[in-house]
């Protein structure tokens, strides 16, 4: 079964392998080496190796999410949310829940980020921090982050920014484009398992969030990081899925970042190709999507429940959309174990259930 989704996704027979591993104790001397390696390898992966560290928490990627926007009670004049999509309004809502001082900047979902308007923003809100989505899943629509988080620096403001849909899946140079702080997950672009977010952030940062005032028990970011530098976990970690993790790492390495996110980008190719010949429409243009993500009108008198279940029986997974847009199109992610090949069998299915 293919699982055409933005994550979680297939995994290799390798990482699957590592979930089997021997079970250990998590506050032994075995869990501290599996800890700090998989911290070590995701440094590595994001390109800051020096003057960055990093949190793994157990969860998904909203876990880290509210980790990030808790850690700025009280340290903060507030943060400036650029949301074209629904994580950048999920953001928002987290940062009401918690009492995080905060503007939520809409915009079109199905195009990436305005920078005249961004720079008129970020070079009027009193806040500190820019908070912004990478990748927006909601539409597979990719924000030009250089540019924001240049906008954002040229007025002397934290950078925050939800790639969990993008590292390893785009480029992303953090200290150069000037980037404090990330946040992903296992399960996307990287092929791990769901159950494993992380936070990446620099030091110069972490200063200045150690000053927080705490809201927030299990998904308290500084504590985390304290923690972690010691060896341990604040609570009981997923064992498995950070084996699973620190092996899907270690295979992205060995692959190479800029390979995995050219390979990404040439089977999307493949696929909007395809969709283009069968006369199926794209909801965003294709120089504005991601290497992993692509939003796909619904045809004419055909639902989401035509296509899913006829394609489920031939092998392929199809994604349903979100919000206002889940009655007229539907999602397919290119992530994971997946090749050209695989893109052409969906493609031939999907004409024989169009075809019906």
């Amino acid at each position: 079964m293919l699982i055409l989704s933005p994550g979680p996704a297939n995994i290799s027979e390798r990482v699957r392998n590592a979930l089997t591993r021997p079970d250990i104790g998590h506050r032994e001397p075995e869990f501290t080496r599996l800890l700090q390696g998989t911290r070590s390898l995701l440094l590595d992966v994001c390109g800051v190796p020096q003057g960055y560290c990093c949190a793994v928490m157990g969860g998904s990627g909203t876990t880290g999410i509210e980790a990030t926007i808790t850690s700025l009670c009280g340290i903060t004049s507030g943060v400036l949310i650029l949301a074209n999509g629904v994580y950048g309004e999920r953001a928002a809502q987290i940062a009401q829940v918690f009492g995080v001082p905060n503007t939520l900047a809409k915009f079109d979902w199905t195009c990436p980020l305005p920078l005249d308007q961004v720079e008129e923003l970020v070079g009027a809100t009193t806040h500190d921090v820019v908070y912004l989505i990478h990748h927006e899943t909601t539409t597979g629509t990719l924000n030009p982050l250089r540019e924001v988080a240049a906008i954002a620096k040229r007025h002397r403001k934290w950078v925050m920014v939800d790639a969990v849909s993008s590292v390893a899946g785009e480029e992303l140079d953090l200290l150069g484009w000037g980037v404090d702080l990330i946040i992903g997950s296992a399960n996307k672009c990287i092929r791990g398992v769901p159950g494993v977010a992380f936070v990446v952030l620099s030091q110069e940062l972490l200063e200045v969030l150690s000053g927080r005032r705490q809201v927030a028990f299990s998904t308290d970011l500084v504590g985390a990081l304290i923690k972690e530098e010691a060896g341990e976990t604040p609570f009981t970690p997923p064992v498995q899925t950070m084996y699973a993790l620190r092996e899907a790492l270690r295979e992205l390495l060995e692959e190479g970042v800029q390979q995995r996110i050219a390979h990404y980008r040439s089977i999307a190719k493949t696929l909007r190709q395809g969709l283009t010949s069968l006369e199926v429409a794209l909801l965003v243009s294709p120089e504005h999507l991601s290497n992993t993500m692509t939003s796909v009108m619904l045809p004419e008198g055909v639902s989401y429940a035509d296509l899913h279940a006829p394609l489920k029986t031939r092998g392929y997974v199809i994604y349903k959309s979100q919000g206002h847009l889940s009655d007229t199109t539907f999602r397919l992610g290119t992530v994971g174990v997946i090749d050209e090949e695989d893109i052409e069998g969906f493609l031939l299915a999907l004409r024989q259930v169009l075809a019906r």
